[in-house]
Order: C-alpha cells, then sequence, then structure tokens
C-alpha cells in the first residue's frame, strides 16, 4: 500500500457530503412508497372480476395489484442501495481513519470490508439490517 497519498480534510469533505445525500434516502425511499400507492389507488378499479358489487367502489384493480407486485420486487433493491450506501461510508471513514494513524495495513483491510457483498435478506444469519 506504499502508493496511498491520502488528503484526509478532502475526504471528509467528501465524506459529509455523501453522509447527507446518503441521509436522504429514508426520505426518498418513504416517498416511493407513498407515491406508489397513490398511483395504486388512483389508477381505477377495473378487475378481473367485474368490479365492486351493488354499486360499491371495488378495492383495488389490476394496476394496483401490479404496483403492490413492483413494489414487493424493488424494495430489497431500495434496501441494498442504503445499505452499499452506509457501509461505504463507514469503510472509508476506517480506512482513513487508519491511514492517519499510519496504520497501512489496517487501512486496507477497512478497504477490503468496505467492498464486500451486502446482503439485504432479512432471514439469513449475519444479514446487515437497513
Amino acid at each position: 500500500m506504499a502508493g496511498w497519498d491520502l488528503d484526509p480534510q478532502g475526504i471528509q469533505g467528501v465524506l459529509k457530503t455523501t453522509g447527507e445525500f446518503a441521509g436522504k434516502i429514508e426520505t426518498h425511499t418513504k416517498a416511493y412508497g407513498d407515491h406508489l400507492q397513490s398511483a395504486a389507488t388512483s389508477a381505477g378499479t377495473i378487475t378481473a372480476e367485474g368490479g365492486g358489487q351493488g354499486g360499491e367502489k371495488a378495492a383495488g384493480g389490476l394496476v394496483a395489484l401490479a404496483l403492490s407486485q413492483f413494489s414487493e420486487h424493488t424494495i430489497n433493491d431500495l434496501k441494498f442501495i442504503a445499505m452499499r450506501a452506509g457501509k461505504s461510508l463507514n469503510g472509508a471513514v476506517d480506512a482513513t481513519t487508519a491511514y492517519t494513524n499510519g496504520d497501512l495495513e489496517m487501512a486496507a483491510e477497512a478497504q477490503r470490508k468496505a467492498l464486500g457483498a451486502v446482503d439485504v435478506d432479512p432471514s439469513k444469519p449475519g444479514a446487515q439490517q437497513a
């Protein structure tokens, strides 16, 4: 790791900016869910069964079902993005701290760990939580 030439102050600025943006991921994820729910509610009530009975509005429709299924399939992607951002930021902090303290081996190890896989499956032992 003799080729390392880091600017800790510059890294700190980048981490601050990146951390502020990453902190907004939760807000954007909530808005994403709210918008999908609103779209599903507003999409109409065409159903395979022909709609509500007795003049009642149907509870949902095919579009609402499709949006629900889409949401279920994309939620792990959103969790992955948040977890990857957090792991990357923490790894950069750990590596920079080790570098600043003169421990290049520890810096390299922190960098290696930050690049490791992220597992969003909560049923697996050792899986990270969003």
